[in-house]
């Protein structure tokens, strides 16, 4: 289990207000001839005129998705600067999602970021993020399909539902093609590596104006090879003295190291020669004359990727102001990524199966070359290597009417939305066959087992020894809406404008790990597992009212029923004051609650790991010799069926500034507060007041921490507040044709956490993975068949501090001791575009110009990456030139 933050591990509740959104969101109906369109825009289901309500959203176009090189969805979310602390992408090592992407909002977690595709729910991914959020698969949704992406970001709906406590993410598919279209594109970084080849065709036919009907479907296909940490300059080798921190590569290697039998915990005593077939180190360190393992050669940064998707939709005029509509995606990801192999120190800190950190090679084994001595080999299994492979299918099927009746401007619509995920690992070892088949009765290895030479040993016991791990997790969703908006009076001051709607969904999650892993027979993996089932039906009213000619208020409410939880009612009010022609006022109040998710109320205890660890009683002076300050340390989470949901009151209050045409400064602050959230609790404050908690922590007779048992409770409570500030203008400058310039800046002061209830709130802002600070900045001039444009993205410092009470956050010498913190991280990226060639459009993007290293984050110095791949890439500079030709 990676380590998991305190934000990263809550979920939450509610979100979108009920206006939001600078973007002309799904629907659009003229109204007469000559007078302004009325549009409905994400938040809000009431169509208006003002495309600038109360709620504050951030609109990514096609254009900017395309120039920016993106190959995914999770690469276009993680430059959004509100994205935060608890997002995740397939670069994730040890995950339990493997190639699945996550987005975090205001940093509270992906169970707290609602994501929707044309404003309609999507089943979850089959595996929980650390086997307790459950969240959509952003890398499920094909970017060639993608129209536009909105994101909400005043927390708390009571439109969409009551479990988007940071946000939504509302992505909008194509529509309403004509023509046919291919384009193709090819990436690949300066050290020629992570090439990314991809391919494009999308056709329609029909016109909804004159053939009153259209019809279209892409197809799209795209692959990354991957990157290994040899390949990069910071991780090129496991040695990473130069930069201050420890030499990593390891004695426990492939094919080993003998040692005289003893040691500190059967580690080996004196070092006697490396085992036959292995050509030693000589370079002076710590680890000379010996056989070393060098992790760099087997860690992949970047894992391999392959994605196909199709995409069909289609509309219908079938008079009467009424349309039928429809669309159908399905998509296949596959993912593989290699990592480290265990060693046998490995093997003896998880588990009992070997009773020493080395193995004792008795006299007579084959690789014992002594006569008169038993000896202990140091020693990787890596006979079979360590990776995980995984292939997601997600299948969403829609349908629906919408039209105009008795004066009502309705739609309803029918989802069928499911998501399937295979996930095989390889290069995990089976205890018992470890234990009763390799090993004797006393621990030893057995005469008929050579290490580190896998064709010498019986191929049967080869494969029992590795076996191929097969993992399942398969979500449904389905639901049926219905809703209409219509004015219902004329006031004084304009109409009374009403929505109203009901949903009914049903909703499984079944999660399913691999038979040996979830009888213990896997010491080394974590797995989690879930089998549940519910209904939910819900109800909601929305008002728009007029009270002055400059003043429009907005109140909603939404009544949700879970079948196995209950009922429960969240409100929202919002008001917009326009003061002046160019300046507006804002702001909304919001009250949400997240029910318990089925992996939290139907899971069977999920087991990982915690890495990173200071145990406080065995290390109270941390340094780099004392094993006990750096632990990786076994955790069961479990289930809880009397869980009460979390509840969330949100708040915010912007300004909207245009002093002149096509120029729009916003300022917009948030204020969210979730309580009573579910979680295990904080590693750090458990072991800080392991007194109060008995049974938690579970120590060996020597003192050590043996595992930790961390139960899903309603616990604390996290409070945060910041704001953004988004610039947009667009200007036409003559003959020097137009520019356009866009910034979004984000700041987050404030993160207080209480980890229990009654605790003293602690202020966790800039601790680890929570950078107060996040903006990015582009500019794109146009002129004539060429577009250019140029993006500054910024990712501010944190702390390598856990928690703030983390002083000795740094274990290290050298160039980075005392820093305790992960540096600022920018990089440029750049894109030019020509469309000087009949029906032929091309562009090449170039993203990190300056081709600069990520900053080093010593907190992933054990996994090899030295990188957070939630705000940092490994790729480098990297070139991606595609095209795109209109056949007809």
């Amino acid at each position: 289990m990676f380590r998991l933050s305190t934000v990263s591990r809550a979920t939450l509740l509610a979100c979108v207000g009920s206006i939001a959104a600078s973007a002309l969101a799904q629907t659009q109906t003229p109204t007469d001839t000559g007078t302004l369109k009325r549009v409905e825009i994400t938040g809000s289901r009431i169509k208006r005129v003002d495309a600038e309500p109360a709620s504050a959203v951030q609109v990514i176009t096609r254009a900017q998705i395309e120039r920016s090189g993106a190959t995914s969805v999770t690469d276009v979310m993680k430059s959004v600067p509100a994205n935060n602390a608890g997002a995740f992408d397939e670069s994730a090592v040890a995950s339990f999602t493997p190639g699945a992407g996550g987005v975090s909002l205001r940093g509270l977690g992906a169970q707290a970021t609602l994501v929707l595709i044309n404003g309609r729910r999507v089943a979850p991914f089959g595996f929980a993020s650390g086997g307790q959020q459950t969240f959509v698969d952003i890398n499920s949704i094909p970017l060639d399909a993608v129209e536009r992406i909105e994101t909400l970001l005043d927390g708390a709906s009571a439109i969409y539902g009551s479990d988007a406590i940071a946000g939504v993410v509302n992505v909008i598919l194509r529509k309403d093609f004509t023509g046919f279209t291919g384009s193709a594109s090819y990436g690949m970084t300066q050290y020629k590596d992570a090439n990314t080849p991809s391919v494009s065709l999308t056709m329609g036919h029909g016109s909804m104006a004159t053939d009153k009907y259209n019809v279209f479907a892409n197809f799209s296909h795209s692959e990354r090879r991957d990157v290994y940490a040899k390949d990069r300059p910071t991780t090129s080798t496991a040695d990473q003295r130069r930069f201050g921190l420890l030499d990593r590569r390891s004695s426990y290697s492939y094919p080993g190291n003998l040692y005289a039998v003893g040691g500190a915990n059967g580690a080996g005593g004196a070092f006697l020669a490396p085992v036959a077939g292995c050509t030693p180190v000589a370079d002076g360190s710590a680890l000379n004359g010996r056989c070393v393992y060098d992790s760099a050669n087997y860690v992949a940064l970047v894992p391999s990727t392959k994605k196909d998707s199709l995409l069909f939709a289609g509309t219908m005029d079938l008079g009467g102001s009424t349309e039928l509509f429809g669309d159908a995606s399905f998509t296949r990801n596959t993912f593989t990524q290699q990592s480290n192999s265990y060693s046998t120190a490995t093997y003896n800190q998880t588990s009992g199966t070997i009773p020493a950190s080395a193995i004792t090679l008795p006299i007579g084994h084959p690789q014992n070359p002594y006569t008169n001595r038993e000896v202990a080999i140091r020693y990787r299994f890596q006979d079979v290597p360590s990776s995980a492979n995984a292939e997601s299918t997600t299948q969403r099927v829609v349908g629906g009417l919408r039209g105009t009746w008795w004066g009502w401007d309705a739609e309803t619509g029918l989802v069928l939305s499911r998501s399937n995920t295979d996930v095989s690992n390889t290069g995990y070892l089976r205890d018992s066959v470890l234990a009763n088949e390799v090993l004797d009765a006393d621990g030893k290895a057995r005469t008929t087992f050579q290490f580190g030479n896998p064709g010498a040993n019986n191929a049967s016991l080869m494969s029992r020894l590795y076996p191929t791990l097969r993992s399942n997790g398969t979500t449904q969703t389905a639901s049926i809406d219905l809703r209409g908006s219509r004015d219902l009076m004329q006031m004084a001051n304009g109409p009374l404008a009403v929505s109203i709607g009901t949903e009914f969904r049903t909703e499984s999650f079944v999660s399913t790990p691999d038979a040996l892993v979830a009888a213990n027979e896997i010491s080394v993996l974590g797995a989690s597992s879930a089998d549940g089932k519910r209904n939910i039906s819900a109800l909601y009213a929305e008002f728009s009212i007029p009270l002055l000619k400059t003043v429009e208020a907005q109140l909603a409410a939404r009544m949700d029923r879970y079948s196995d939880f209950g009922t429960a009612t969240t409100p929202k009010a919002a008001i917009k004051w326009k003061v002046i022609p160019t300046l507006a006022l804002r702001a909304t109040y919001s009250e949400g609650f997240r029910a318990p998710a089925l992996t939290e109320t139907s899971a069977s205890p999920s087991r990982g790991f915690y890495s990173g660890i200071r145990d406080p009683k065995t290390c109270p002076v941390p340094d780099s010799v004392n094993l006990n300050c750096d632990l990786s340390i076994e955790a069961l989470s479990g289930s809880n069926p009397n869980l009460k949901p979390e509840k969330s009151k949100s708040m915010s209050f912007g300004i909207v500034f245009e002093p002149i045409d096509n120029l729009s400064i916003t300022l917009d602050t948030f204020n969210i507060k979730r309580t009573d959230e579910i979680s295990g609790i904080d590693v750090d404050y458990l072991l800080a007041n392991e007194g109060a908690y008995p049974g938690y922590v579970q120590r060996k007779a020597d003192g050590t921490i043996n595992k930790l048992n961390l139960p899903y409770t309603n616990l604390g409570s996290t409070h945060v507040m910041g704001y953004d500030l988004e610039v947009k203008s667009n200007f036409n400058i003559g003959e020097y044709g137009k520019l356009s310039v866009q910034g979004n800046y984000n700041v987050l002061p404030t993160y207080l956490v209480a980890n229990v209830a009654g605790a003293e709130e602690v202020e966790y802002a800039g601790t680890y993975s929570q950078p107060k600070q996040r903006f990015k900045l582009g500019a794109t001039w146009e002129k004539g068949a060429w577009t250019t444009s140029a993006t500054l993205n910024y990712v501010g410092s944190y702390l390598r501090a856990f928690t703030p009470a983390d002083l000795s956050c740094s274990y290290s010498t050298g160039a980075y001791s005392g820093l305790c913190q992960v540096d600022v991280d920018r990089t440029v990226d750049m894109f030019v575009g020509y469309k000087g060639i009949k029906n032929l459009d091309l562009g090449l993007t170039i993203t990190n110009v300056g081709n600069i290293s990520p900053p080093i984050d010593e907190r992933r110095a054990s996994r090899l990456t030295l990188l957070n791949s939630a705000y940092s890439s490994a790729l480098g500079r990297n070139y991606t030139f595609r095209a795109k030709y209109n056949f007809w």
